[in-house]
């Protein structure tokens, strides 16, 4: 069995914060992602009582004990449901906790997951996931297209009593109407919610950035923890670099990944809000009278230099850069 990208990062994340070594918002991720399911607390009560092991005192396996170890860890997995318990290699003291820190019990687990310790996912059992790159229809009729690194976790009773799913990273979904069953993404302690639409969502939650873009239909963005929510349409774009700020929402996307905008006599205000939610720039102007100018425009994958030099020509202005991602009209 091999170890994801993923699954590494989320169990070095548990780690810290089972040892309390976790930041504020590190801290605010696990509770969210605990609370999400069932699974994910009994997961990481799994790894406390691992980690409570692995720190007291140190474990050393040597190399020549390691078949047999996981030989004999098997057989017990084999004959009990219950979690197995860990081997009882060559014990050394330690001399202080605080030496052995997240880090060293995260290698333990990459280690322990490489090696076969598969019990560790059991609590999902009957779950079904995605990582990407990799296209999939789902059992509901929908598709999903996941990016690399990401990856989409079905709910155990998609298709049958909801359609629930969990996203870590980017994925594009289609899905199928029913209005009986809301189609929910849950992105942290971000939800979505759909009942047909075309739509494209990528969170990161190292740095709880969020986007998400409509192509076709309507989706309802919800902030649990803020208590705020948005519904977008076709080619509204929502955006988000960081948990604790407010959402940003543009129109005029037509296909967020090639940056396409397709503007038709749109006041110059909505234009330049579009274009900063999309290339992550601010732009200030001088003369206000110009945001009520009409613009008519497209623009696909055009560098935002270009993008501030047609706008400038088609409203009779001037545009300079004043500083990183910094420019202003006038």
């Amino acid at each position: 069995m091999s170890t994801s990208y993923q699954d590494e990062a989320l169990y070095t994340l548990l780690c810290k914060y089972l040892l309390e070594e976790a930041d504020a918002e590190e801290r605010a991720w696990v509770e969210a992602w605990k609370a999400d399911s069932s699974g994910n607390a009994a997961l990481l009560t799994s790894l406390g009582k691992i980690i409570g092991t692995a720190t007291s005192p140190l474990v050393v396996v040597h190399q020549e004990q390691t078949n047999t170890s996981w030989a004999q860890l098997s057989g017990k997995i084999a004959a009990q449901e219950a979690v197995p318990a860990v081997p009882e290699p060559k014990v050394y003291p330690m001399p202080e906790r605080r030496s052995f820190g997240w880090w060293k019990v995260a290698a333990v687990l990459v280690i322990l997951l490489g090696a076969g310790w598969w019990w560790l996912g059991g609590n999902t059992a009957g779950q079904q996931r995605y990582t990407g790159p990799v296209a999939a229809m789902l059992e509901d009729g929908s598709s999903v297209q996941v990016d690399t690194l990401g990856t989409v976790s079905l709910s155990k009773n998609f298709g049958k009593k909801d359609r629930k799913v969990s996203l870590h990273g980017k994925a594009m979904f289609d899905v199928t109407k029913d209005e009986q069953r809301p189609f929910i993404v849950t992105a942290g302690s971000t939800e979505v919610r759909v009942l047909g639409t075309r739509f494209t969502i990528d969170y990161q939650p190292e740095q709880a950035g969020l986007m998400v873009h409509v192509s076709t239909g309507k989706v309802m963005v919800i902030d649990h923890v803020k208590g705020d929510s948005v519904v977008l349409t076709d080619g509204m774009l929502l955006k988000r670099a960081k948990e604790q700020e407010i959402f940003k929402v543009a129109t005029h996307v037509a296909d967020i990944n090639k940056k396409a905008l397709v503007f038709h006599d749109a006041p110059l205000e909505e234009v330049l809000l579009t274009v900063c939610t999309v290339y992550n720039v601010k732009v200030s102007v001088a003369d206000v009278t110009l945001l009520k100018t009409p613009v008519t425009a497209t623009f696909t994958n055009e560098p935002i230099d270009n993008v501030l030099a047609s706008l400038s020509f088609m409203t009779n202005s001037k545009w300079e850069k004043t500083g990183a991602q910094q420019y202003i009209v006038k």
